[in-house]
Formats: C-alpha cells, structure tokens, sequence
C-alpha cells in the first residue's frame, strides 16, 4: 500500500514539473503604438475681414448662411446686402477658400486620371464638400462631381500624411506641450493638433486668435547638426568658394 502511494505522489510530482516546464512564455513583442484618432472639419473661414465692405472683423461678427454657405460680415446692413444678391460674394468667398487650400494641397496628380497637375494646361479646381480638389483638365469635372465625398476624403487623407510628421507639438489654444492622448483634427486640407477636445472647442470659436500661435515641428538636433555641419566653410576657405 505504501509503495503504491509513493508512486502516485511521484506520478504527480512529475506531471507538476512537466507542466511548469512546459508553461508558455510571457508575450515579449513590443506594443504598436497606434496612431492618434483624425477628426475630419469644415475648413476654416478663410477670410478676416467683411465680405461685403472689407473691413476687418472683430468679436461682434455677424455670422449666417444663405443656401447652405456660411458668411460674416461686419454688421447688420452688411449682411442684408449679402442676403440680397448673395451669388458674388459666395463666389469671391470660393476663390479665397481655393487660395487658402492650396498652399496645403498634397496630391501632384490629378485626383481621378492620376496624370501629373500641369500636363494638360491649368489645373481645373474644384470646391467638393468645402474641400479643394484639383483636376488635370476639364474631361475628369464630371467623374469627381459624381462622387464629392471620396473626391474630398481623398484629398483630405493625403493632407493628413502629408502633414503629420511636421504638426505643431504645443496646443495652439493652451500652448502647453502635447501629451499621448493628443486629438487631431483636419480643418479641410489643413492638421491641428490639440491638447484636448476642449481647446478644439475654443479654437473653433475663435480660430483668427490661435492660428498665430501654430507652429510647425522644428528639425530634430541630429538635422539642424547636419545642416550647419553642412553650411559651414572648411578651414582655408570661404562661404560659397571652393
């Protein structure tokens, strides 16, 4: 009886250790960090002044919309004006929202033919879903007003890669350094990176009084060595003499 006990206990021992030795090891792969969450916006307004009198806005703007367009002039009669004949103020208002978008404009092709911007004459712009699309010519007008939402979203996409590597690291509302937990927006073709949902919120109340305060990703140090490393003259020569 006691021998067969004793083996029952060995038995079971052995099963412990060969269980122990055979336990998986921990997951050791690195987390992916993942990236941060983009939200998509109207652009901003791309003007400061009246659209009707050109004066500059201040806090007391008067904000409408007339056929689903949204305006700001400076006052009551202005906005009457707007109100009554509105087709040449929305169209000075696109041309401004085009100049705005394209200093941010990222694609060099043409957005349906993928033939190169240029190639075939002026670029044809387009206004789709308040977002700058630019065509290699008239042929593709038709294509890309059919679908204006994946013409935008394609556009708007490529702005967001475009931009992120070099998007401001201080909330341009708070102006403290952004953490992880960092939200970015796409206010038509152009990135903005916030603190929090909060200062987007005041941003867009307000966004002529924090545009100031954006600025772009510096170069890492190893960059900036580089470059004066780069522009420094060697010793027995001068800047620009070889």
């Amino acid at each position: 009886m006691m021998t067969r006990l004793l083996s029952v206990a060995a038995a079971l021992l052995c099963g412990f250790v060969t269980a122990q030795d055979h336990k998986p090891a921990p997951d050791t792969k690195p987390a992916v960090k993942t990236e941060a969450k983009v939200e998509h916006k109207a652009a901003l307004y791309p003007i400061d002044t009246c659209i009707a009198s050109g004066e500059k806005l201040g806090d007391d703007a008067v904000v409408f919309q007339v056929d689903g367009t949204t305006f700001k002039t400076c006052c009551e009669k202005c906005k009457a004006k707007v109100e009554a004949g509105a087709a040449p103020f929305k169209a000075k208002l696109e041309e401004a929202s085009k100049a705005a978008q394209l200093a941010n404009y990222p694609l060099k092709t043409c957005a349906i033919s993928g033939e190169p911007l240029g190639s075939m004459g002026a670029p044809v712009q387009l206004m789709l879903e308040g977002t700058l699309v630019q065509l290699c010519c008239k042929s593709c007008t038709k294509k890309a007003m059919a679908k204006p939402a994946e013409m935008a979203k394609k556009v708007t996409d490529a702005a967001y890669e475009a931009q992120k590597a070099q998007v401001n690291e201080t909330c341009p509302v708070g102006g403290e350094a952004i953490a992880d937990d960092k939200v970015d927006v796409m206010f038509g073709t152009r990135l903005v990176r916030f603190c929090c949902a909060k200062c987007v919120a005041k941003f867009e109340q307000e966004p002529a009084k924090y545009l100031p305060n954006l600025v772009q990703h510096a170069p890492g140090k190893e960059q900036e060595a580089d470059e004066k490393k780069a522009d420094k003259p060697k010793d027995g020569e001068h800047k620009g003499h070889g």
